[in-house]
Protein backbone atom coordinates (compact mmCIF):
# COMPACT_ATOMS: atom_id res chain seq x y z
CA UNK A 1 0.00 0.00 0.00
CA UNK A 2 1.44 2.98 -0.98
CA UNK A 3 -0.68 6.20 0.64
CA UNK A 4 -0.82 5.19 4.51
CA UNK A 5 -2.48 8.80 5.22
CA UNK A 6 -6.02 7.27 5.24
CA UNK A 7 -5.43 3.81 7.12
CA UNK A 8 -3.41 6.29 9.55
CA UNK A 9 -6.19 8.61 10.03
CA UNK A 10 -9.07 6.50 10.57
CA UNK A 11 -6.69 4.36 13.38
CA UNK A 12 -5.73 7.50 14.99
CA UNK A 13 -9.67 8.60 15.25
CA UNK A 14 -10.59 5.15 16.25
CA UNK A 15 -7.53 5.60 19.29
CA UNK A 16 -8.86 8.83 19.90
CA UNK A 17 -11.92 7.97 20.26
CA UNK A 18 -11.30 5.00 22.32
CA UNK A 19 -9.00 6.79 25.15
CA UNK A 20 -12.12 9.26 25.42
CA UNK A 21 -14.72 7.12 26.17
CA UNK A 22 -12.13 6.20 29.24
CA UNK A 23 -13.80 9.17 31.22
CA UNK A 24 -17.25 8.33 32.44
CA UNK A 25 -19.23 11.59 31.33
CA UNK A 26 -18.45 11.07 27.86
CA UNK A 27 -19.22 7.34 27.79
CA UNK A 28 -22.86 8.24 29.52
CA UNK A 29 -22.88 11.00 26.90
CA UNK A 30 -22.62 8.36 24.41
CA UNK A 31 -25.12 5.83 25.44
CA UNK A 32 -27.87 8.78 26.23
CA UNK A 33 -27.03 10.40 22.60
CA UNK A 34 -27.05 6.94 21.24
CA UNK A 35 -30.32 6.32 23.12
CA UNK A 36 -31.71 9.67 21.34
CA UNK A 37 -30.86 8.80 17.77
CA UNK A 38 -32.34 5.02 17.92
CA UNK A 39 -36.11 6.62 19.30
CA UNK A 40 -35.75 9.62 16.60
CA UNK A 41 -34.94 7.12 13.84
CA UNK A 42 -38.07 4.81 14.98
CA UNK A 43 -40.12 7.51 15.70
CA UNK A 44 -39.98 10.53 12.72
CA UNK A 45 -42.57 12.68 13.49
CA UNK A 46 -41.36 12.90 17.22
CA UNK A 47 -38.38 14.57 15.69
CA UNK A 48 -40.62 16.74 13.28
CA UNK A 49 -42.78 17.69 16.01
CA UNK A 50 -39.89 18.60 18.69
CA UNK A 51 -38.69 20.89 15.93
CA UNK A 52 -42.02 22.63 15.32
CA UNK A 53 -42.69 23.80 18.91
CA UNK A 54 -41.57 26.61 20.33
CA UNK A 55 -38.62 26.41 22.56
CA UNK A 56 -39.83 28.89 25.38
CA UNK A 57 -37.11 30.89 24.84
CA UNK A 58 -35.95 33.71 22.16
CA UNK A 59 -33.62 32.37 19.66
CA UNK A 60 -30.53 33.62 19.26
CA UNK A 61 -31.67 35.77 16.38
CA UNK A 62 -34.10 37.33 17.72
CA UNK A 63 -31.84 38.13 20.89
CA UNK A 64 -29.51 39.82 18.57
CA UNK A 65 -31.70 42.06 17.26
CA UNK A 66 -33.37 43.29 20.74
CA UNK A 67 -29.63 43.99 21.60
CA UNK A 68 -28.98 46.34 18.07
CA UNK A 69 -32.15 47.96 19.17
CA UNK A 70 -31.33 48.84 22.64
CA UNK A 71 -27.93 50.32 21.68
CA UNK A 72 -29.79 52.10 18.95
CA UNK A 73 -32.44 53.63 21.32
CA UNK A 74 -29.66 54.38 24.20
CA UNK A 75 -27.45 56.28 20.79
CA UNK A 76 -30.52 58.12 20.01
CA UNK A 77 -31.29 59.13 23.30
CA UNK A 78 -27.87 60.25 24.25
CA UNK A 79 -28.12 62.34 20.72
CA UNK A 80 -31.15 64.01 21.89
CA UNK A 81 -30.45 64.70 25.36
CA UNK A 82 -26.84 65.56 24.61
CA UNK A 83 -25.81 67.21 21.69
CA UNK A 84 -22.33 68.34 22.65
CA UNK A 85 -21.63 65.12 23.44
CA UNK A 86 -22.61 64.16 19.75
CA UNK A 87 -20.26 66.72 18.96
CA UNK A 88 -17.59 65.66 20.82
CA UNK A 89 -18.01 62.22 19.60
CA UNK A 90 -18.43 63.36 16.08
CA UNK A 91 -14.64 65.78 15.96
CA UNK A 92 -12.44 62.70 17.84
CA UNK A 93 -14.28 60.23 14.96
CA UNK A 94 -12.88 63.40 12.55
CA UNK A 95 -9.40 63.81 13.92
CA UNK A 96 -8.64 59.71 14.24
CA UNK A 97 -9.59 59.57 10.46
CA UNK A 98 -7.54 62.59 9.66
CA UNK A 99 -5.00 60.70 11.44
CA UNK A 100 -5.28 57.27 10.11
CA UNK A 101 -5.38 58.92 6.46
CA UNK A 102 -2.00 60.83 7.20
CA UNK A 103 -0.56 57.47 8.42
CA UNK A 104 -1.71 55.76 4.83
CA UNK A 105 -0.09 58.26 3.12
Amino acid sequence: MKNKLVPAIVIGAAVGGLIALIDKGTRDSVVSNTKSIKHYASNPDDLKQRFNEPSGEPSKVEMIKDEVLFWKDTIEEIRRNNPELERAIMDAKDTFQAKREKKLN
